[in-house]
């Protein structure tokens, strides 16, 4: 099993990312990936898949804690003290919620909130937020590759 990426591995993506697109943009990015990761989660747990899971819940940790770790605290003054509770708060539930029994339940409902986030960085970044790229799409969300090639198996779309 491959090694989780640390938080060090998570702030240099971000570095590598903010030196291609301007960091607020970065940071969407990271948060379109924790949605994504979260929603594996979720069906790899509903599929017994706990392996698949644990590595997904993994990725999200080191995503948070490397957006906690980025954070200019002189800049940010108040607003950065409660963007790092958020990510820490965060990481500790993602985390404390894997084999609960309604840990798929609880990991969306984490991804709504942190959806809430994206979507104000969203508005910093100058990028859609989700509800806008969903209608752009006429109603239909975007899935991760995984959920779409299964629903396509199964017949669901």
């Amino acid at each position: 099993m491959p090694m989780p990426m640390s938080a060090q591995g998570a702030i240099s993506a971000y570095q590598r990312a903010a030196a291609t697109v301007p960091p607020s943009r970065a940071v969407v990015l990271l948060y379109d990936k924790v949605l994504v990761l979260l929603s594996r989660a979720s069906l790899a747990i509903e599929e017994g898949r706990t392996a698949a899971a644990w590595e997904d819940v993994l990725k999200v940790a080191a995503i948070l804690r490397g957006l906690s770790h980025i954070i200019d605290f002189q800049k940010g003054g108040k607003l950065a003290e409660r963007l790092f509770t958020t990510y820490t708060t965060n990481t500790l539930v993602v985390l404390q919620s894997f084999r609960k029994p309604d840990a798929p339940e609880r990991y969306r409902r984490i991804a709504a909130g942190l959806a809430e986030l994206r979507d104000a960085w969203a508005g910093i970044a100058g990028l859609p937020t989700r509800a806008q790229e969903l209608a752009s799409r006429g109603g239909h969300a975007a899935v991760p590759v995984e959920v779409a090639a299964r629903q396509a198996i199964s017949g669901r779309r």
